[in-house]
C-alpha cells in the first residue's frame, strides 16, 4: 500500500471516529430529551388521575367523559390503576393491550415511580397512598401509557439524517484526505523521478533545495550529501582500479618482456642468472603490493569488534618501530620524545591491535625519514586523560596545498612521492588502522615548518 493510501485511511479513519462520536452523542442527547419529556408528560397525566379518582374520589364515568372532552390526548393514551390487592380498578382504552406483570407493580411500589417501555408504548407508573380501612394497605397504581409518535418519527428521522451526513463527511473526508496527500507527496514523488534520472549517466547532479527549512528541503539536502559521497566512492573505486591496473601491468610488462627476450637466442648461464634475478625482483614487488592491497582490504569498520582485543602500550611500540627503522636504513635516524610519563602506567595503554598499530606508526615514520634531507625523523608521543596523541615530525619539503586533501587516498602520489620509490597505499592503510581504533589523523605542511602527522587515538575504544 502506498504512503498516499495510508495517510487517507489514516486521516478517514481519524475524522470518522470523531465525526461517529459527535453523532451519536447528539442522538443520545436527543433520545434522552425526547423520552424524558414524554415520560414527563405521562407522569402528569398519571398524576392528574390519581388525584382524581384516589384521592378525591369522582367517579370513574366522569373521568372518562372529562377525558374525552380534553384535547391534550397522546396517540394510543391508555390508564390503568391497581389497588392494593393488584386488582384493576380503573382502565381505559381497551384497543391498546398493556400487560403488567405483579413484580413490575410491586417494583413500582418500593420506588414510588418508575418509566419503562413496553413494545412501541412508553408506560409511567406512580405510587399513590391513601388511608383506608382496617385490613387494606391503601398502595394504589397508576400507570399511564401511549404511543410518541412524533417523537419516535423525530429520532427516526434524525438517525437517517445523521447516518447520511455521517457517510457524506466520509465520502468528502476520504476523497480530501486522498487529494491533499497526493498534494503534500508531490515532492516525494518530483524526487523519485529526479533520482531515477540522476543514475547512472547524470551522477553530478542534485535535487533542488529550497530555502524553506521543512521536512522536504531537509530531506533533499541528506540525499544530496548521501550522492557526494556516492559520487566520491565510484570517482575513488575508478582511481583504484586504474592505479592498481597500472601498478601491476609494469612489474608483469617487465617480467614478460624479459622472459621472452631470454627465449629468443641461446644465452649463458650468468645471462640466464640475470634475467631470473630482475624477475625475481618483480615477483618481489608483486608481493609486496599484494601484500599492502590484502592488508587494506582487511582493515575495515565491519571486523573492529574481532581486530581490537589486545591491550597495547604505546611506549613500548614506538621503541620497536624506532629500532626497526634505523636497522633498516643506516641513513634514518628517528628521535623518540615521550615527554612527561603519566604516574599511572594504565594511561600508557590504549586497546587495540598491536600489529595494526605498529603498521600505520612505522609507516609513517618511515615516510618522515623518507623524505627528510638529513633522514630523521622525530616521535612525540601526547598520553592525555582520554585520547592518546602521536606525532610524526620531518624537516623535509611541505606537502603542496592542492595534495593534501588527497594524500589519504589509496594510490594517490603528489609531485613530491612521484620519484619515490612506493604504492601510495601506506598513508590509506595507516588512516583507515586509526579510524578502526576510533581515532583520526591529520597533517599540517606549510613552507618553511616541520611537516606533522598526528595520530589521535582514544586511550579506551569499547564495542
Amino acid at each position: 500500500m502506498t504512503i498516499r493510501n495510508r495517510l487517507a485511511i489514516r486521516f478517514t479513519g481519524l475524522v470518522s471516529a470523531i465525526l461517529l462520536l459527535t453523532f451519536v452523542s447528539v442522538y443520545a442527547f436527543c433520545w434522552y430529551f425526547v423520552s424524558s419529556d414524554f415520560y414527563r408528560r405521562l407522569d402528569r397525566k398519571a398524576n392528574t388521575l390519581g388525584d382524581m379518582l384516589i384521592r378525591h374520589r369522582l367517579d370513574a364515568k366522569l373521568i372518562r367523559q372529562l377525558g374525552k372532552i380534553r384535547k391534550d390526548q397522546l396517540p394510543n393514551q391508555k390508564y390503568k390503576v391497581f389497588d392494593g390487592r393488584d386488582s384493576i380498578i380503573y382502565e381505559t382504552n381497551d384497543a391498546v393491550s398493556l400487560d403488567v406483570s405483579p413484580d413490575l407493580i410491586s417494583s413500582i411500589r418500593q420506588q414510588k415511580r418508575k418509566d419503562f417501555r413496553q413494545g412501541i408504548y412508553y408506560v409511567s407508573g406512580t405510587r399513590f397512598m391513601t388511608a383506608g380501612p382496617p385490613g387494606q394497605s391503601g398502595l394504589y397504581v397508576v400507570l399511564a401509557s401511549a404511543e410518541n409518535t412524533y417523537g419516535d418519527a423525530f429520532l427516526r428521522q434524525l438517525l437517517w439524517a445523521l447516518s447520511g451526513l455521517f457517510f457524506l463527511s466520509v465520502g468528502i473526508t476520504a476523497f480530501s484526505g486522498w487529494f491533499f496527500s497526493g498534494d503534500a507527496l508531490q515532492p516525494m514523488q518530483r524526487m523519485n523521478q529526479r533520482l531515477n534520472a540522476i543514475f547512472p549517466d547524470n551522477r553530478d547532479e542534485r535535487l533542488p533545495v529550497k530555502q524553506d527549512d521543512d521536512e522536504i528541503s531537509r530531506l533533499s539536502s541528506t540525499i544530496n550529501r548521501l550522492l557526494d559521497r556516492v559520487a566520491e566512492s565510484f570517482r575513488l573505486q575508478r582511481m583504484f582500479v586504474a592505479n592498481v591496473s597500472h601498478e601491476l601491468k609494469n612489474p608483469l610488462t617487465q617480467i614478460s618482456s624479459q622472459l621472452e627476450v631470454s627465449l629468443l637466442n641461446q644465452r649463458n648461464p650468468e645471462a640466464y642468472r640475470q634475467t631470473i634475478r630482475s624477475v625475481l625482483d618483480d615477483v618481489t614487488t608483486l608481493s609486496a603490493l599484494t601484500h599492502e592491497l590484502l592488508q587494506l582490504s582487511q582493515v575495515n569498520l565491519d571486523n573492529a569488534a574481532r581486530l581490537l582485543t589486545d591491550t597495547v602500550r604505546i611506549d613500548e611500540i614506538v621503541w620497536d618501530i624506532r629500532d626497526e627503522i634505523n636497522a633498516v636504513n643506516p641513513r634514518y635516524q628517528v628521535l623518540v620524545d615521550l615527554g612527561e610519563l603519566p604516574d599511572d602506567p594504565d594511561q600508557l595503554i590504549v586497546r587495540g591491535n598491536k600489529t595494526l598499530l605498529c603498521t600505520a606508526i612505522k609507516n609513517v615514520t618511515e615516510n618522515a625519514c623518507k623524505f627528510s634531507p638529513d633522514g630523521q625523523a622525530r616521535v612525540q608521543v601526547n598520553f592525555g586523560q582520554k585520547v592518546l596523541q602521536i606525532s610524526i615530525l620531518n624537516n623535509g619539503p611541505a606537502i603542496p596545498a592542492d595534495d593534501l586533501p588527497y594524500i589519504f587516498e589509496p594510490f594517490y602520489r603528489g609531485s613530491q612521492t612521484a620519484e619515490v620509490r612506493g604504492y601510495g597505499i601506506g598513508l590509506s592503510l595507516v588512516e583507515r588502522i586509526v579510524r578502526l581504533h576510533g581515532g583520526a589523523v591529520s597533517v599540517s605542511s606549510s613552507p618553511g615548518q616541520w611537516t606533522i602527522f598526528r595520530l589521535e587515538i582514544p586511550r579506551h575504544t569499547y564495542f
